[in-house]
């Protein structure tokens, strides 16, 4: 006991704008290295790895608009059938993936996904028709379907709450990333190698998405790690990081992997108000973000087939990364003002998001579809206000689901995906769409009310019975022992939800 490493526990955190802006800035010495490494691996690799997932998520859009939909006559409802395969191979695949993560290092079965993904991507540069559109996009959807959720899953394992927002922000910031990186891509390769070696420039996307991918994927099995309560000593993480991290998660009331998967613990997840008010979140939440693909249809339906184009296929796949790069903006700003400012509070840019999302919402509803670009298109840059809200939601379920690694990673994998309202016949008239949206804004604001009410009560029910956990900004309670009762109140008052 005498050679134990001293405990890092009594990190606080700072209330001055340097912690704010980056959390290490004033921990020991011993947990900046620490922090650091687990950026450099797990930050980085994962945030790469989600921009290559969304980029070859996005190229189909690119794709149809840059010369698939005629190369493959694909006309009526068969943009928006595409877009259901790889849906359903999502859907499919969560659950399965997640609870196999719980179970297998996660260095091993991410990287798997990845080559998984990769191999098919290729594959979508040779397909000849639309069938085999449907059959390749449904394994793509099948493999990418437990990445997103693993990333969030492992982040939330080794993060505490003063450092989660601003991760999972950078790390859903390749979501709006990918699409920009795409669209100019598209763009590049169309004028580039349109033609070059008898490939249509479209598919030319596909094959360089792929050879992006590979090496990324390969790289992943090396530098990621897996969680605490999995991972091993390696060449990058010691024994005493790996010590560290289980101090940090024991403190944040976060516990390891272990509960075993039984009927009835499944049930007790389906039951969990959590997991419940979750799942129906992440199932709502992406609907928040569909008005915005209308965008590229609307900027093609002004060329008429006959008349002089009115927008280049450059600018139709370059002018929806103004809203990407909107949407990256703010939620990075809005993560930062939470983990800050807010002192890790979630709801309330959450609910502000959606109050505004109503109103761009509506505007897309009533004003003329085929408007002036300066009317228009501001309401489609802003329209993913509310969908940017992934990252602080995110964050919000992993903290309030600490203490079941289990229920956490498989609430995590329950996002899903409602685009029906927006069907591709229709574009760019979706206002039943638009409506619909500003509805589900609206409910979104309820939901999430519920949560922090019920968070809220369940915070004090616990602070009766003394169990609320020490947290990061609370002190170790090893280093407040014999400082007195009332210290150890200020920090129950502390909490927040």
């Amino acid at each position: 006991m005498a050679n134990k490493a001293p405990s890092i526990a009594s990190s606080t955190p700072s209330h001055n704008w340097r912690g704010w802006l980056w959390d290490s800035a004033d921990v020991s010495k011993e947990e900046r290295r620490f922090l650091f490494k687990l950026d450099a691996t797990l930050l980085t690799f994962g945030t790469l790895g989600m921009l290559i997932k969304w980029i070859d998520t996005s190229n189909i859009t690119n794709a149809f608009v840059s010369g698939m939909k005629e190369d493959l006559n694909l006309y009526g409802n068969q943009y928006n059938y595409i877009i259901v395969s790889w849906t359903v191979g999502y859907i499919i695949g969560q659950w399965p993936s997640n609870i196999i993560l719980t179970r297998v290092p996660a260095h091993i079965w991410i990287p798997f996904q990845e080559i998984g993904w990769t191999i098919f991507t290729f594959a979508l540069a040779g397909a000849k028709s639309y069938r085999a559109l449907l059959g390749l996009r449904f394994i793509v959807g099948l493999f990418e379907a437990g990445y997103w959720p693993a990333l969030y899953y492992v982040l939330g394992s080794w993060y505490n709450k003063r450092e989660l927002g601003k991760r999972n922000g950078i790390l859903q910031s390749a979501v709006s990333i990918a699409p920009i990186f795409s669209g100019f891509l598209q763009a590049g390769i169309y004028n580039g190698l349109n033609g070059h070696a008898g490939l249509a420039g479209w598919r030319w996307l596909f094959v360089i998405n792929g050879v992006i991918s590979l090496p990324i994927a390969v790289l992943a099995y090396f530098f990621l790690p897996d969680t605490p309560g999995t991972a091993k000593p390696n060449w990058i993480f010691s024994e005493r990081d790996i010590q560290i991290a289980k101090e940090r998660m024991a403190r944040a009331g976060r516990k390891p992997e272990g509960t075993p998967y039984t009927v009835k613990t499944i049930l007790g997840f389906l039951t969990s108000w959590k997991t419940l008010l979750f799942t129906l979140i992440f199932m709502m939440q992406p609907f928040g973000s569909q008005p915005f693909t209308a965008f590229v249809f609307w900027l093609k339906a002004h060329n008429k087939k006959g008349k002089p184009l009115v927008y280049t296929v450059a600018q139709i796949n370059e002018y929806p990364t103004l809203g990407n790069a909107f949407t990256a903006v703010y939620s990075l700003t809005c993560v930062w003002i939470s983990d800050g400012p807010l002192r890790g509070r979630r709801w309330p840019i959450i609910l502000f998001s959606n109050m505004i999302a109503i109103v761009v919402f509506t505007l897309l509803a009533v004003t003329p579809v085929m408007g002036p670009f300066s009317h228009r298109a501001p309401l489609y840059i802003v329209s993913s206000i509310g969908g940017s809200m992934v990252p602080l939601t995110m964050a919000w379920m992993a903290e309030l689901i600490s203490d079941n690694a289990e229920q956490r990673a498989f609430t995590a994998a329950a996002m899903n995906t409602l685009q029906f309202w927006f069907q591709q016949v229709h574009q760019p008239y979706v206002t039943h769409g638009n409506r619909a949206a500003a509805v589900i804004a609206g409910i979104n604001i309820l939901v999430f009310t519920i949560i922090a009410l019920l968070a809220h009560r369940e915070k004090l029910a616990k602070k009766r019975k003394n169990q609320v956990p020490a947290t990061p900004s609370s002190p170790d309670p090893e280093t407040t022992s014999g400082q007195g009762n009332e210290k150890g109140l200020s920090v129950v008052r502390g909490e927040v939800f």
